[in-house]
């Protein structure tokens, strides 16, 4: 099957189509409202709805309530819930919501980390970098070492500082399920780069 990609932080639709179009299996939708990348339930809805179907829509949430992620999930037709903050402590023990696949996000610092992660109920984990100020798209790399064995135990999703120039290593040195590219493939916040997503998810598809 090979390595996915998901580019996330998608804020319109064009951008999603290109992604969609450029071979992305999954796009991002931020309902963090404090995230410069966030989105509406409206503008989600729609950005949702132009896809053909070969992309999948995923929202992430930052510590919001269940209430609001089962809205957005219904309202925006979202495939999978990527759960961040006390969102993920309070949902983490549920197998699904509303159907939908939860992904937990997991900041990889210590085997310790490793360890929790590996015993959370999830469909996935995203291994993510973090700021004082972000926690997410921060265009940190994440430890790949400390990845690399969580993705040998669980369905891992490597996100932190994925770009074109260094997703094939990423892909190699890991081993993830899926890579997550969002702050490296954009012009700013609210308007990604169609050409470093090409590359990007060219680099990935092709490799042997």
């Amino acid at each position: 099957m090979g390595v996915k990609v998901k580019i996330c932080g998608i804020s319109n639709a064009a951008d999603a189509r290109a992604a969609e179009a450029a071979g992305a299996d999954f796009v991002g939708l931020i309902f963090e409202p404090s995230s410069p990348r966030a989105v509406t339930l409206a503008e989600a809805a729609k950005i949702a709805g132009c896809l053909s179907g070969r992309a999948k829509a995923v929202g992430v949430f930052v510590n919001q309530t269940p209430e609001f992620i089962a809205r957005a999930a219904e309202e925006c037709g979202l495939s999978a819930l990527q759960l961040h903050g006390g969102t993920s402590s309070e949902c983490a023990g549920l197998p699904d919501f509303s159907g939908r696949e939860i992904w937990r996000a997991v900041w990889l610092e210590s085997l310790s980390d490793v360890g929790a992660a590996e015993s959370a109920r999830c469909a996935a984990v995203v291994a993510d970098s973090r700021t004082k100020s972000a926690s997410g798209g921060t265009g940190k790399l994440s430890d790949w070492g400390l990845a690399a064995v969580l993705a040998r135990k669980k369905r891992l999703v490597l996100a932190g500082g994925i770009s074109p120039e260094n997703a094939a290593a990423a892909a190699r040195s890991v081993n993830p399920w899926a890579l997550d590219a969002n702050s490296m493939v954009e012009e700013n916040p609210r308007r990604k780069n169609l050409k470093k997503i090409e590359a990007l998810i060219e680099k990935v598809k092709n490799l042997k």
